[in-house]
């Protein structure tokens, strides 16, 4: 049996779900890790990861490079700044949701409005 192979760090659960929704339109399967985990305040204890994480099975080459790929085109999208999403609105730059005006982060993924990840 093959292998699950990292191929993403999220910096929300709404981020990795994105990303595993573009991945699966291309026809790969994937599994997010963490995405039900809290972490606790001030740091973990343990040093273990808390963020989601985005996983693809490893037995294909081919398909786990067009995984990275697809990955690392949203990584680099992802960190473009929030634009403005028309009628008094921005578009999160994390996620690509449309949020009113009046917000400073984002409710899909808590990305905030001006910072860049």
């Amino acid at each position: 049996m093959a292998d699950l192979k990292k191929i993403y760090e999220a910096i929300g659960p709404g981020d990795a779900h994105v990303l595993r929704g573009l991945l699966e339109v291309e026809g790969i399967d994937a599994v997010i890790r963490g995405d039900d985990m809290v972490p606790l305040q001030g740091g973990s204890l343990f040093h273990i990861e808390t963020r989601p994480s985005v996983w693809v099975l490893d037995d294909d080459a081919v398909r786990t490079a067009r995984a990275v790929e697809i990955a690392e085109e949203y990584a680099a999208g992802r960190r473009a700044p929030a634009v403005s999403a028309g009628a008094g609105g921005w578009r999160c730059r994390a996620c690509g949701e449309t949020i009113e005006d009046q917000f400073t982060a984002c409710w899909n993924c808590g990305a905030e409005r001006g910072s860049r990840s």
